[in-house]
């Protein structure tokens, strides 16, 4: 069974309902019994950093995650700002992150012909195989919404990328954990393929 984060850091209907048209058998909670039960997870996200980092805290998820996902190396996902708290600090606010993936989170440039936030669909560059993005073209368009982006420390972690104004990481993984900055809850038929492939082939 597949448990989505459910930490007030997310759009946690929006990827239930995509992972629900996926027919993939998942619940949505932050009960520590439920996620202990999991055998994948996922963290939404679309708030900023230290607001998601906050959320993890007060509800104690922290160290759990830890313990699921180190410990225990049960496949993960973390999508747009539930990517980007993988990382060790971000340029958005003080505070730390889960440091899962060490790497930091900094802003995009900005420039006059590419407004920050970028958003809306882009092309993603897939730099290597793997289970996650199979039956994925290169260059598939997925939809993006954010202001800041995630560097990590090992090029080796950079699964996809993504250009506006600059090549940037949209796309990491590190063994078991994976992010991804897009949405796949909107990105049509092929962000329905991620969390597709995410169910039944990463392992």
């Amino acid at each position: 069974m597949l448990v989505i984060i459910d930490y007030d850091g997310g759009n946690t209907k929006s990827v239930a309902n995509a992972v629900k048209k996926c027919n993939i058998e998942y619940k949505v909670s932050s009960d520590h019994s439920v996620i202990e039960s999991a055998q994948k997870l996922i963290l939404p996200g679309v708030s900023n950093f230290s607001y998601c980092m906050k959320e993890l805290k007060k509800k104690n998820l922290v160290k759990l995650l830890y313990e699921e996902i180190i410990i225990k190396k049960k496949p993960f996902l973390g999508i747009c700002s539930g990517m980007q708290v993988l990382a060790s600090s971000s340029e958005e606010g003080d505070e730390q992150g889960l440091n899962l993936i060490p790497g930091k989170v900094i802003k995009l440039l900005k420039k006059k012909t590419l407004p920050v936030p970028h958003m809306g669909w882009n092309k993603v560059e897939l730099i290597k195989a793997d289970s996650i993005i199979d039956q994925i073209d290169n260059l598939t368009r997925f939809y993006f919404c954010h202001s800041f982006h995630f560097v990590p420390d090992n090029s080796e972690d950079i699964l996809m990328t993504v250009n506006y104004g600059e090549k940037i990481c949209c796309g990491i993984k590190k063994d078991n954990i994976y992010g991804i900055q897009f949405h796949p809850e909107k990105s049509q038929k092929f962000g329905l393929s991620i969390l597709k492939n995410f169910s039944k082939n990463c392992d």
